[in-house]
């Protein structure tokens, strides 16, 4: 695990590079030192005039205010908000941008991993946490169209990791404060020291750096610049691994207390031929196609690719093949604009040429018996889950959309148009309808308009944009106040002329406590009509199959229970620690099972400098960690499912949108993490002795250590 001194050389003589569009509006580092004494020092380097500004966050400051009104700039004419950053560890860095509303009453805004941003007494209005490779300087880049709060995702600049946006609309002139949070901290193993070379506005895209001379990437697609147990040295040495992989998978089976779908012989419920649900009077189960009494441990993303993001930054890699080559073309992607590159690919082509798919289904499919999953679960490859005869579950594509959206991704649900879609997105259930190795579907994953507790009703009327659903809340508000204009005007502390004037209306902040129920009341209609339009129609096509839900990635409002009500299993992605999200509230309120889509622990003693949602400081600790998390949640009467994502490891510059977390069961050369598999099998062989209470769960718990996500 160290690193490179060569690198750490030529780091020292050069951190930064000013070449490039470097033409932007920059904020004076000396100010910002000047604000920030007790965290930041100014020093010479080659930053804006000559100097870089070093910032060491503290247990008790961890925010660098870098503008605030009256230190000017042209907010009106930028687009883009651009930070130079450099760090030495060999960890990922996290930096959030925290913007801050004049006058504003800051609603509280709360990460997928349960972090909430700002300080206790004081919350920004928008916050965006941009991941930041270690050892590599980067142009953090942030839109400035995202102060509107429609997207939730940063588009992919080159050496940018992911970036996630969350908060409520604002604009340029509403801005009072930014900071910077640095993270991950923790006394004594995660002590950054951030590097910043300038803070700038930009009306043009800033352009890149000059190509680095030291690639980060090896022939494998490893990280180069550190070493560990295990990593691959060697064509030889990932060749035989593959082999030894494909000779063990020929002979491996679920238990034999296990039925052919993987559920428990020990149990009988009555077979119809497809899964479904069942309370047995003490807890919820789900029932195989042949009656036995199943609960669902799978993996998500099991599939043959691990593409990351090549555009942009391909001098990072050591070699790249020729996308023109007849076999290695197929390990180049187009997302979009982006070129992706997948090594994980790459790396099966190394070893078995032409036959490399055929191979790896064979070999994944033995893996999962060996390991006792019974549940291929979402985002695998399509051909595998139809062909591995192992249960799976699907993730329906496409969730229908509208021409109009309300709020993000929320649609103009009243209008034919939705329905229309809805029709058609049915439709893609046709052919599994008959497939009694499928679960169930899931309607979608993580809706945007649910990250946060969001009142859709009134974020429709944060545009002036026509709508068939914003005219038919007109219709329902007049009815609502007896077409009372006089009435409904006192209530609003409005003075319009008639209801229809309503079209007209914007509106920031709730007029009044009156309009404030008015709007959350009719939000449920709206989710209401979001869920049930396209579950009349999935349920037309393939009435033999259980609805899972659509995964939220959290309980971010009580509108998510009214979206429930279709569902045959409640799905939520529970990246909780040490254990599951408090899913009995959910299955009370909900009257449902619970299913959780995804969860994961990863660490940052390999190959990737991140750990994704939840970490844990070794891949023993991963083992420990998978072992109570999955035994804690089987041990609940409302849990019928846990999935674990993901099966491989992400790319080192990450995936599409910049993920490049340690959570695979596997690397990017196929090799297992042992410590995490070798527990994960020991707890999937008693799930239903755990499930039944003929076993007490696993309880120890690891160290909670900073989550490495962005």
């Amino acid at each position: 695990m160290k690193l490179n001194p060569a690198w750490i050389t030529i780091m020292v003589l050069f951190i930064y590079s000013c070449s490039g569009n470097h033409s932007g509006e920059h904020f004076s580092l000396k100010k910002m030192q000047k604000r920030n004494r007790t965290i930041s020092v100014l020093a010479p380097g080659n930053g804006f005039d000559g100097k870089i500004l070093k910032v060491t966050p503290t247990e008790h400051q961890r925010n660098l205010v870098i503008w605030q009104e009256g230190d000017g700039g042209d907010w009106q004419n930028a687009k883009y908000l651009v930070c130079e950053i450099w760090h030495d560890r060999d960890f990922a860095g996290i930096a959030t941008l925290n913007f801050f509303r004049k006058a504003d009453t800051q609603a509280t805004i709360v990460a997928q991993g349960g972090d909430m941003a700002g300080r206790e007494n004081e919350r920004p209005r928008i916050s965006a946490k941009i991941g930041v490779l270690p050892l590599l300087k980067t142009k953090v880049i942030f839109p400035l169209s995202h102060l509107d709060a429609q997207n939730i995702f940063i588009q992919r600049f080159p050496r940018q990791l992911k970036g996630t946006v969350l908060g409520n609309r604002m604009t340029v002139d509403e801005i009072s404060r930014v900071e910077i949070n640095f993270g991950p901290l923790q006394l004594p193993s995660f002590m950054p020291v951030f590097e910043i070379a300038s803070v700038s506005l930009f009306r043009d895209m800033p352009g890149p750096y000059p190509a680095e001379e030291v690639p980060l990437t090896d022939q494998f697609g490893q990280w180069a610049r550190k070493d560990w147990p295990g990593k691959t040295k060697s064509t030889d040495e990932l060749e035989t691994r593959l082999n030894e992989q494909f000779a063990e998978a020929e002979t491996a089976n679920f238990p034999d207390e296990w039925s052919q779908y993987g559920g428990w012989k020990n149990k009988f419920f009555g077979a119809t031929g497809y899964f479904r649900t069942h309370h047995d009077g003490q807890r919820w189960w789900l029932v195989d196609p042949d009656g036995y009494a199943f609960v669902s441990v799978g993996i998500d993303c099991i599939r043959p690719e691990s593409p990351g993001t090549a555009s942009g930054q391909e001098d990072l890699f050591e070699w790249l093949p020729d996308e023109n080559d007849p076999l290695y073309k197929q390990a180049y992607y187009k997302r979009g604009e982006m070129t992706m590159v997948d090594f994980y690919k790459i790396n099966l082509i190394k070893v078995f040429g032409e036959q490399w798919r055929e191979l790896w289904d064979k070999i994944t499919a033995g893996q999962i018996r060996k390991f006792s999953i019974n549940t291929v679960a979402n985002w695998s490859d399509n051909a595998f889950m139809r062909s591995a005869k192992i249960p799976y579950v699907l993730p329906m594509a496409g969730f229908p959309s509208t021409k109009v959206m309300l709020f993000r991704d929320f649609p103009d649900v009243f209008s034919e148009e939705y329905r229309q879609n809805s029709i058609k997105f049915a439709a893609q259930l046709e052919s599994y309808k008959n497939d009694k190795y499928l679960i169930g579907y899931f309607l979608r994953n993580e809706p945007h308009w649910a990250f946060g507790a969001h009142d859709i009703a009134f974020e429709m009327f944060g545009t002036n944009q026509a709508s068939v659903s914003k005219d038919s809340f007109i219709v329902w508000i007049t009815k609502r106040y007896s077409n009372n204009i006089e009435g409904f005007n006192r209530q609003w502390n409005l003075h319009l002329n008639e209801f229809s004037d309503l079209k007209l209306q914007l509106f920031r902040d709730y007029p009044s406590e009156a309009s404030k129920t008015d709007f959350q009341s009719f939000s449920e209609k709206l989710v209401a009509k979001y869920v049930n339009v396209p579950c009349d129609e999935v349920e037309k096509i393939a009435p033999n199959h259980m609805n899972l839900g659509m995964r939220y990635a959290w309980m971010s409002s009580d509108l998510l229970y009214k979206a429930g009500e279709r569902f045959d299993v409640f799905s939520i992605n529970g990246y909780g620690n040490p254990g599951p999200p408090q899913t009995a509230e959910i299955a009370r309120i909900s009257g449902k099972p619970v299913m959780i889509g995804e969860f994961h622990f990863g660490s940052v003693d390999r190959g990737l400098p991140a750990s994704g949602i939840q970490g844990a400081v070794s891949q023993a600790e991963r083992g420990t960690a998978y072992r109570y998390y999955v035994e804690q949640g089987f041990a609940r009467p409302e849990m019928v499912g846990i999935h674990y994502f993901q099966w491989l490891d992400q790319p080192i510059f990450g995936r599409f949108d910049g993920e490049n977390y340690n959570i695979g069961l596997f690397d990017i050369c196929n090799k297992p993490y042992d410590e995490l598999i070798d527990a994960a099998v020991e707890t999937h062989r008693k799930i239903y002795k755990i499930a039944t209470g003929e076993e007490k769960p696993f309880d120890t718990v690891i160290e909670k250590i900073p989550a490495i996500y962005y």
